[in-house]
């Protein structure tokens, strides 16, 4: 008897400013469709992990050292690699404001799969809401970014149609 192979997981890249509600929307797939395995991988709970370990203290970006940000992005890729061997769904819970960095992840995602069709991809995408409304919300979480961050976010912040181009492109070249 031949063992089937695990299909690919869906992989889900969210896009969206801080504040937009990505995480919170990642948490309620898993709840809401408990029966997929569906994992979701932020670099914000990577990074609140190590702050931990290091000071014993929750997250702040105040105090974050930056020069982490290698082994933050180490950390992610082999949660990544971890993940795509295990998921039914893999939500990618980041914020992805630039589809010129998103594309490369894709293709190295689909690196990832030696065997079995390539993962398929999709965009979640967070529209920008006034600035405001935001700020808000952000003012609300234990790590707030501030305004002049979000104001950064919601000028670099790109129509839908740009992510799923970046997700898409390599493929569709081939």
């Amino acid at each position: 008897m031949l063992l089937e192979e695990k299909p690919s997981p869906l992989i889900i890249f969210t896009v969206g400013t801080s504040a937009s509600g990505k995480s919170t929307w990642a948490r309620a797939m898993q709840s809401q469709y408990s029966s997929l395995n569906i994992h979701v991988i932020e670099r914000d709970a990577i990074r609140a992990a190590l702050y931990y370990e290091a000071s014993g203290q929750p997250f702040s970006w105040k105090t974050w050292d930056k020069a982490q940000e290698d082994h933050v992005q180490s950390l992610w890729e082999e949660t990544i690699r971890q993940a795509i061997m295990e998921a039914d769904v893999l939500i990618i819970a980041d914020t992805h404001l630039d589809p010129e960095r998103l594309a490369p992840y894709a293709e190295w995602i689909r690196s990832l799969r030696t065997t079995g069709s390539d993962p398929e991809m999709i965009i979640q995408y967070f529209s920008s809401i006034p600035l405001i409304d935001l700020i808000r919300r952000d003012q609300g979480r234990v790590n707030s970014v501030g305004g002049a961050v979000l104001r950064e976010q919601l000028q670099r912040l790109q129509p839908e149609e740009h992510y799923w181009r970046a997700i898409e492109s390599k493929r569709t070249s081939q």
